[in-house]
């Protein structure tokens, strides 16, 4: 073992002198094969292994071998002379003949990486998935039985309740959907008669107009989605994208509890034609039926736009902005490197493996690869040309639930708040320490390149950053916002949207990334929501691909390599910074002893540095 370890340090030390793909090449075919002899050394007969619950030397001298060759792999790829940029847009492939065998030991490395975490393929898996083994469609028992060496979430117990599928709303994989309505918008098509039969089955007592004039109705709006076309891969069995309207209420303050309640789902947009029907929760199965629909469009909007669109292409514009223009001793760089770490790799990682033709994207969601593409770029230009509008804050009071007298339960804004004044805080005692005055930002001719690489056409192309129509960054007080919005999505924002995989859509009966019945058209009886789900076997491959990118954490928000920041004014600081990390973690824990399900996704030490996974 200790060969093997001495050659991905050996390895490490190549990679910083690296002048060519074809150097590089050979590089990642070293990498491939040390891991294979790592993993075949670990396997059954050889030493154990397990997700996360090792602590023998071997062990974590792999993971920091791989997390730094992660690290420098990233930058030597970055600054290669064949790489200058890693274009997501849709239609390009990344392909040209030199570069065949270096993806080929791309997908050595993750392969072997995916036999470490001890993930099955669906090949070797050993779940009978034959024909005729079940009479119509499997049972939740039949799911449940997939969950072998990885533990059955928790969710699966109460996915069906409304109360935890309003929930997931605030405190889910995608927390971002509620848009708070006014007395303008006009809700589904529910009368105050009917309003008040659905509130009776949650107990309390209210009238759809003082709901509305409160400001305590909520809408969860998938027309993002609605011109999806309709997926059939692998099988060329057919699924079926949806784009449905989500009705949600909060109790008034009499109320004995307040936590959000759905009320009403159409499950597909209205067109000038028709109105799709809508169902609430006095429909019995169909309301169940309509459920589903939400939470399989719910997944792909997760997948497609919160987490690849608005995290892993997000940040990738500073990442390579950073690299090219700004110093390695410039303090700004020291700052955000480490937030960076290992994304341009993981970047080209999904686009050359989950995203591609064929892929698990391409098997598990409800639309054809490439409109999972445009879904995905178009949802991170949305954020990149609104830059100064997408910051954590301005976000939630744009969406209007920022109120927590009209929205008192939201785990991901009240946790999200305390690592952004955090991150904020520590982000503007460090640049405070360099930047005295205005006038020395303006005289800061890197850093005023590195703005102006970012809204460059043949550089970020992003809109809506920087104090003037040309980018400049002008102020203080604007660059610790937009730095500290760039650590955030890195670091929370992401975690926020990634770790929630593992823990909660693992579960396909609770987070079905596809359908494979069409949406209802009437309000006629619509049978068991079973048997809109994904089979087994598709249900085991999201099981492997959410488990993996749910349970890898490489970092910790706060904790920087010893001796990265070499200047002594900085270390009180980082010290503040920390501390309050730490009361941070001692706060959400104690308001997870209250909350419906405990919201874990923020809790600091589950937040890593950067996109790295």
């Amino acid at each position: 073992m200790d060969e093997k370890l001495q050659v991905l340090k050996d390895t490490e030390q190549e990679i910083k002198s690296v002048d060519s793909k074809e150097y590089l090449t050979n590089i990642a075919w070293k990498i491939a094969s040390a891991a294979q002899q790592i993993t075949e050394e670990l396997s059954p007969g050889g030493v154990s292994f397990s997700v996360g619950g090792s602590e023998s030397v071997e062990d974590s001298e792999i993971e920091q071998q791989l997390r730094e060759i992660d690290e420098q792999f990233a930058n030597a790829y970055q600054s290669s002379e064949t790489s200058e940029t890693l274009d997501f847009s849709v239609g390009s492939d990344l392909e040209d003949t030199s570069g065949e065998s270096l993806d080929l030991a791309f997908k050595e490395i993750i392969k072997e990486n995916l036999k470490l975490l001890q993930l099955e393929s669906e090949e070797s898996s050993n779940v009978d998935f034959s024909t005729g083994e079940f009479q119509d469609f499997p049972s939740l028992e039949d799911y449940n039985s997939l969950f072998v060496d990885i533990r059955l979430p928790q969710i699966s117990q109460r996915f069906q309740e409304d109360l935890i599928f309003a929930y997931m709303r605030v405190a889910g994989p995608n927390p971002l959907m509620l848009q708070q309505l006014s007395e303008q918008n006009k809700p589904l098509q529910i009368t105050n008669e009917k309003y008040q039969q659905i509130i009776e089955k949650f107990e309390f007592s209210d009238s759809l107009e003082a709901a509305l004039q409160e400001g305590r109705l909520y809408q969860a709006d998938y027309s993002m989605l609605k011109n999806m076309a309709q997926g059939s891969f692998p099988n060329n069995v057919k699924k079926y994208p949806c784009a449905p309207l989500a009705l949600f209420a909060v109790p008034p303050v009499s109320s004995s509890f307040r936590s959000l309640i759905p009320v009403a789902i159409q499950c597909q947009q209205p067109s000038v034609s028709e109105n799709p029907p809508v169902f609430t929760p006095l429909d019995g199965d169909n309301w169940m039926v309509a459920k589903t629909i939400v939470q399989m469009a719910d997944s792909n909007y997760h997948e497609l736009v919160s987490h690849l669109g608005r995290t892993h292409l997000f940040v990738e514009p500073f990442v390579l902005a950073t690299k090219r223009k700004l110093p390695a001793n410039h303090k700004l760089r020291i700052l955000l490197d480490p937030h960076f770490e290992g994304t341009i790799l993981i970047n080209y990682g999904a686009h050359k493996t989950l995203i591609a033709n064929g892929g698990k994207v391409d098997q598990l969601l409800a639309s054809t690869i490439e409109d999972d593409r445009v879904i995905a770029v178009e949802g991170a230009k949305i954020y990149l040309h609104n830059f100064n509008d997408v910051m954590f804050p301005k976000t939630l009071t744009k969406q209007g639930v920022r109120n927590s007298d009209q929205l008192p339960d939201h785990p991901y804004r009240d946790d999200g708040l305390l690592i952004w004044d955090a991150i904020h805080t520590w982000v503007g005692a460090y640049l405070s320490i360099y930047y005295t005055s205005d006038q020395q930002l303006l005289e800061d001719k890197a850093l005023q390149n590195w703005a102006q690489e970012l809204v460059s056409d043949q550089g970020g192309r992003l809109k809506n950053f920087g104090e003037d129509a040309s980018g400049a960054i002008k102020t203080l007080n604007y660059l610790i916002d937009a730095v500290s919005s760039v650590i955030f999505t890195a670091s929370a924002q992401h975690a926020a949207v990634n770790f929630p995989q593992s823990e909660l859509m693992s579960y396909t009966p609770a987070f079905p990334f596809a359908i494979y019945s069409p949406a209802p058209t009437s309000s006629e009886k619509q049978g068991n929501f079973m048997s809109m789900l994904p089979s087994l076997d598709r249900s085991q491959t999201q099981i492997g691909v959410t488990y993996l990118l749910g349970s890898v954490y490489y970092t910790q928000l706060g904790q920087y390599n010893k001796g990265h920041f070499k200047d002594a004014k900085v270390m009180s600081y980082l010290g503040e910074f920390q501390n309050q990390l730490r009361d941070i973690e001692i706060e959400i824990s104690k308001r997870n002893r209250s909350r419906l399900m405990p919201y874990k996704f923020l809790l600091p030490s589950q937040i890593p540095q950067s996109i790295n996974i």
